[in-house]
């Protein structure tokens, strides 16, 4: 029978969990990087949030703790061992860096283990491992005050990264989305384990992974901070995106020189290439002077067989400090002594391509050295940069469907670099009008271009200039009149800057049409704008309407002032003529004649003039001249018929 002194049983679990309780509770208070935020009341798997401390502010980036007592005898190796649901596991898995945390009571020590290093242990040693009931977590780490440091500096790097990105994408309009995309840089999981974060950041260095271990950077420190040298690369990448004209930290390329020189004097690695990666950091940082000094110091050290590559990049770095001083021709010559050490170095043959477009003109050795460029694995050309080189080159040599053909590669990385729609609309913009050929392939640019980038009003007209000279050169437009014409009305009444020369070109494709009404209103309009430039087809429409006396004051400006050439005078011949002022039509043929010679309509217009004056000697006179001059002309041919006593091939007849 129970007494009134039965009372209940304490389990013999709850002192071990008060004692771990009060051991994580004094070493998270000890270290003070973390708050203990929350305890869970229903157990999962997580017991405690602990919310990491930036100085003193808090920052709501919480770490998921699920703590165990011992009291069993720890294992040979003086881990502890504990079983765990495996359920509870993948509980604390659904949050970044949980831990786990066990008290050895025998030991008196507060052990740590993270949950996805107990998830790659059991991934690699027994793929059955899921269908388990419960899992052993192995203890080895001290859950000490410079762990805690490297736990909340962690959660701190991974959860601002974290933030930028949501922040980003939250910000982002959807026609920003394409910017957005080609900007992003994949996120690395850095595990906790030094040794395997070192290798982590060693094989994103070798291949040349420089962005992602800057955006990675502070969880890279996180780890490894503490660990001696092993953040060099971190540090060298930060420097290969600075002398690469990117953005970058210039705190850390500067702690970047503190680390290399501590490198320098632990002698545990090349002093030669030491010494070159301090130029780099000082090239980076735009300190050129100082650069040039660290890479003439390496260079007599990177004379062995071994490091032919670090000093052939060497000397090309070299040349573009002596670029930054303003020494070209010291700046050709490194680039020539880095293609020396290393024939197939390509950063030095797209510098030289470059040193050759712009200081010696010689755009054939311009762009055989860009045709050689090649990108190695780990190196930070991109091979874009120099296909958008090669399309300028192109255009300049005249090769004009090498550089189409150059764009249409080029275009299929457009999505993710944002400089090559506009450095390619300014080529087709440059080079593209230069012949019928050109004019096509623009036109088609144009297209693709507006599919990406619709009404943009500067590419609507180029495509417009385009179809313009394709149809004066007969050479396949494919708009018709009408279309043209609501392209330019639209183009004018969205204040193009060109709308003179716009209503001009318009002018000139009625006037091919032979529609010279439409073709006057088109030139009245380019008139209006600018007088001095458009008169002349003004004025020659008119005198093709016979409203010659609105084109004699127009057309007699144009010859006196602003476009002073035979042509002019032609057609203030003509308009003389129209409202009978033969005398001086006579006279602008003369002057037509005067300025140009070789005019053959003038000759034979004037001679006509003669001869409805009843001026017959000074007509065949003329006539003849004109004859001898083109005797192959149709007008020839038709004196010859109409008038043989004059103009037969019988040398008697032409005494």
């Amino acid at each position: 029978m129970g007494t009134i002194d039965d009372l209940p049983t304490i389990d013999a679990n709850h002192d071990i969990e008060e004692a771990a309780e009060t051991a994580f509770a004094a070493a998270i208070k000890e270290s003070n990087r973390f708050l203990i935020q929350q305890k869970d009341r229903k157990d999962y798997g997580t017991d405690v949030q602990l919310e990491a401390r930036d100085r003193s502010s808090p920052t709501n980036l919480r770490v998921h703790v699920q703590l165990k007592g011992t009291t069993r005898a720890a294992n040979a190796d003086q881990s502890v061992s504990v079983s765990v649901r495996r359920t509870n596991l993948n509980y604390l898995l659904r949050q970044p860096d949980s831990i786990f945390v066990c008290f050895h009571l025998p030991s008196n020590r507060l052990l740590f283990q993270f949950a996805q290093e107990v998830y790659r242990e059991y991934e690699h040693r027994n793929r059955g491992w899921q269908n388990q009931a419960d899992i052993t977590v192995r203890f080895a780490a001290v859950f000490d005050e410079a762990f805690q440091e490297r736990l909340c500096a962690r959660a701190i790097a991974s959860g601002g990264a974290n933030l930028r990105r949501r922040l980003d994408w939250s910000a982002t309009p959807p026609d920003g989305l394409s910017s957005l995309l080609s900007s992003l840089v994949p996120h690395v999981e850095v595990p906790p384990d030094p040794e395997r974060a070192a290798t982590l950041l060693r094989e994103l260095y070798r291949r040349g992974q420089d962005q992602v271990i800057s955006t990675s950077f502070e969880l890279f420190a996180a780890v490894l901070d503490k660990e001696v040298g092993e953040m060099d690369f971190a540090y060298m990448a930060e420097v290969n995106i600075g002398i690469n004209g990117k953005a970058f930290n210039e705190e850390r390329v500067r702690d970047a020189l503190v680390a290399f020189r501590s490198a320098l004097v632990r002698k545990v690695v090349h002093p030669g290439s030491l010494l070159y990666c301090m130029g780099n950091a000082w090239l980076a940082l735009g300190e050129h002077e100082r650069a040039r000094d660290l890479y003439l110091q390496a260079l007599p050290l990177l004379s062995g067989e071994g490091l032919r590559g670090c000093a052939a990049q060497c000397l090309k770095n070299v040349g573009t400090v002596m670029r930054g001083l303003g020494d070209f021709e010291a700046e050709l010559a490194f680039y020539e002594r880095a293609l020396e050490a290393d024939p197939d170095l390509g950063e030095a043959h797209l510098a030289l391509g470059l040193w050759h477009r712009a200081h010696s003109h010689d755009l054939g050795t311009a762009l055989a050295h860009l045709d050689q460029v090649a990108r190695r694995r780990g190196s930070a050309l991109q091979m874009p940069t120099v296909q958008g080189w090669r399309v300028e080159l192109l255009f300049r040599v005249g090769n004009v469907t090498a550089a189409f053909r150059e764009i249409q590669i080029l275009l299929a990385e457009a999505d993710t670099l944002n400089w090559i729609w506009p450095w390619c609309a300014r080529q087709v913009a440059e080079f593209g009008r230069s012949s019928p050929q050109a004019a096509k392939s623009a036109r088609q640019f144009w297209k693709r271009y507006l599919s990406a980038h619709p009404g943009d009003l500067f590419v609507l007209r180029e495509s417009f200039f385009c179809e313009a000279l394709l149809h004066r050169q007969r050479a396949g437009s494919t708009v018709s009149f009408a279309e043209f014409k609501a392209l330019a009305e639209f183009l004018v009444r969205n204040n193009d800057s060109e709308s003179a020369l716009i209503w001009d070109r318009l002018g000139h494709w009625a006037q091919d049409a032979g529609d010279w009404v439409e073709a006057e209103a088109a030139y009245r309009r380019a008139y209006k704008l600018d007088s001095g430039r458009y008169g002349y087809c003004l004025g020659t429409a008119l005198n093709f309407l016979d409203r010659f006396n609105e084109a004699l004051p127009i057309l007699k400006k144009q010859a006196e002032v602003h476009q002073p050439d035979a042509m002019s005078w032609f057609q203030v011949a003509r308009a003389r003529e129209g409202i009978s002022d033969i005398g001086g039509s006579i006279e602008a043929y003369e002057r037509a004649l005067a300025l140009d010679p070789e005019y053959d309509l003038a000759w034979f217009n004037l001679g006509g003039l003669y001869w409805n004056s009843q001026k017959t000697t000074q007509a065949v006179a003329i006539w003849r001249q004109a004859t001898e001059k083109f005797p192959d002309h149709e007008l020839t041919a038709k004196l010859r018929r109409d008038f043989p006593l004059f103009f037969h091939d019988n040398p008697e007849n032409n005494t």
